[in-house]
């Protein structure tokens, strides 16, 4: 019994550690899988995307550590994919070019500031704040119709294998209380984002990175009931961005799923997803 974690970044991006930091702490953790999945490059600078020129260094890196611990755990190569019309996204030739075990596709970039800089939601308050202002003139419901629009021409256009935390719009409501998170209005636009999910077979992640930090999931328990309504695949993912985070919160969220009636998750076995048995204390695959 083991855990997995297919998101994660390391120094390529905006992670700390090396690959190969990552990998070690996997096989210390007796874990079955580890997927590697930085932070792809897109057309402007940011903060915490790999640049373009350091792709190929990293798409080779990860497929040594492949061959280097074949047989002490399954290492596989992936982006974490960023959906921006006309620009990026989990099909795009960049993509298809790199040869990845799988995607993890994600929408940050919903916006534009006034001196063209791309706004992201999960961007510092203040910057949120800014580009709410400047982008949506303040509209919060507006944004997050946006965001969930954006996610749900990703799924139908260039279908990714894993979306990234899926809420992740709700990010500051804590801080700023922008939105009643059981509105109506916003329920319909996760339902109908997670019926769209069904339909095209995607594995949504419970993204536990911050769950420590502010108790946030993504997608927060909240949801869990029509995940399970759905029959959704889903699988756990810390979005680790140091090598001691691989397991962040794994025990406590599986607790959750579990009670919430879940009893499998979707894994990487073989370079196959399959249906893996569930418990507290780890998924049913052989180390």
């Amino acid at each position: 019994m083991g855990w997995t974690n297919y998101h994660g970044h390391c120094e390529y991006c905006d992670g700390q550690g090396k690959i190969e930091d990552y990998v070690q702490k996997a096989i210390e953790l007796k874990m079955s899988a580890i997927g590697i999945s930085s932070h792809a490059p897109v057309p402007f600078p940011t903060d915490w995307n790999m640049p373009k020129y350091k792709l190929s260094d990293y798409l080779n890196e990860v497929d040594q550590l492949k061959a280097k611990y074949k047989g002490q755990i399954e290492v596989y190569k992936s982006l974490e994919v960023d959906y921006i019309p006309d620009m990026i996204s989990p099909k795009s030739d960049l993509i298809i070019k790199s040869d990845l075990d799988y995607t993890v596709g994600s929408v940050h970039f919903i916006g534009q500031l006034k001196d063209g800089t791309h706004w992201a939601v999960d961007a510092p308050v203040d910057e949120f704040k800014q580009g709410l202002e400047e982008t949506f003139n303040g509209d919060i419901k507006a944004a997050a119709r946006k965001y969930y629009e954006l996610q749900r021409e990703m799924i139908a256009d260039t279908t990714p294998d894993i979306i990234g935390h899926m809420d992740k719009i709700k990010m500051h409501n804590k801080a700023l209380k922008l939105f009643d998170e059981q509105a109506q209005w916003y329920l319909d636009e996760v339902h109908q984002t997670l019926e769209l999910i069904k339909e095209k077979g995607v594995i949504v992640e419970i993204n536990t990175k911050a769950y420590f930090r502010d108790g946030h999931l993504f997608p927060g328990p909240e949801h869990f009931a029509k995940l399970k309504e759905l029959n959704i695949p889903i699988t756990i993912n810390s979005d680790a961005h140091h090598p001691d985070r691989l397991t962040n919160a794994f025990e406590e969220v599986a607790q959750m799923l579990v009670d919430a009636g879940f009893t499998h998750t979707s894994e990487l076995v073989d370079g196959r997803w399959q249906t893996v048995a569930l418990s507290p204390e780890g998924i049913l695959v052989k180390v």
